[in-house]
């Protein structure tokens, strides 16, 4: 088993940087990271046994997250769940990025003027996570929430965010070179992922039918900012079957495109750049 010292969330540290964490605090924060959508509810010696420290250790540090309202004890139960503090924190969070307050209406915009629901995404590690939603206004309307976490290589939205890696930054993201399969387009190796985002790079749209979930179709796109980066990525989404595709190729892929260009510019990106160069 790795040591659970040399890791910030995903990703190593290096052994130079070590020497300035602060194990009780890391900790803490690598309890907080155990709780997801599939597992809400854990009890002390799971945590123990997963973090290989002591149950008096683990407890001590989940009874003061839920003194400070990061955690909850669940009711009839020794488990513990996220408490509010920690949406507190999520809310605070996406209001500090400068792009959830620009995207805000330029997203209503696109949902008004094409009918769909609109998102904005940005990436956190192998995931991306919903920070901006414009539901569209009809019974068919996106079922994500504010802070969804979807796979990155799963949705067109993360292969955005992806493209404009480089090679080495990939492999960080992917060290295994092994993907999870959602559908039967899901590249499952790197290796395949490569080659669809060096489809997707050029164009900076993708446009996908079933490529996550049946029945869902989806145009994404970039969004940069004044370092040439792409930040974040916009959508919208569609019932397969309602729209034909030459207008799904032309005047939907016209307004996701349009969109992502406005947001872009407000963020101060202009075209023709210096390139980062990738490898």
């Amino acid at each position: 088993m790795p040591d659970a010292d040399k890791f910030v969330g995903d990703t190593e540290v290096p052994e130079m940087a070590t020497k300035y964490i602060v194990p009780g605090l890391q900790r803490g924060l690598q309890i907080l990271r155990a709780f997801n959508r599939n597992r809400t509810e854990i009890g002390a010696p799971e945590i123990a046994k997963e973090l290989g420290i002591p149950r008096s250790t683990v407890f001590r540090l989940m009874q003061t997250l839920e003194f400070m309202g990061f955690l909850g004890k669940v009711k009839n139960t020794r488990d513990f769940r996220l408490g509010v503090g920690v949406l507190s924190l999520g809310f605070e969070f996406l209001a500090s990025l400068e792009v959830t307050e620009l995207a805000r209406p330029v997203l209503e915009k696109l949902r008004d003027d094409t009918g769909y629901s609109a998102h904005l995404v940005i990436r956190d590690g192998w995931d991306v996570v919903f920070v901006v939603k414009a539901a569209a206004k009809t019974t068919f309307a996106s079922s994500v929430n504010i802070g969804t976490r979807l796979p990155a290589h799963g949705t067109v939205l993360g292969r955005m965010l992806l493209a404009d890696l480089s090679e080495t930054e990939l492999k960080q993201v992917y060290p295994t070179g092994k993907l999870s399969k959602f559908s039967d387009q899901t590249p499952t190796t790197l290796a395949d992922l490569t080659k669809l985002l060096d489809n997707d790079r050029p164009r900076g749209y993708a446009i996908s039918e079933a490529y996550f979930e049946s029945g869902i179709g989806s145009i994404a796109a970039q969004v940069r900012d004044s370092s040439q980066r792409v930040i974040a990525a916009i959508n919208v989404t569609y019932q397969d079957g309602t729209i034909e595709r030459a207008d799904v190729e032309g005047k939907l892929l016209d307004r996701v495109l349009l969109a992502a260009s406005e947001l872009s510019q407000q963020l101060n990106y202009h075209p023709g750049g210096e390139v980062r160069q990738t490898g």
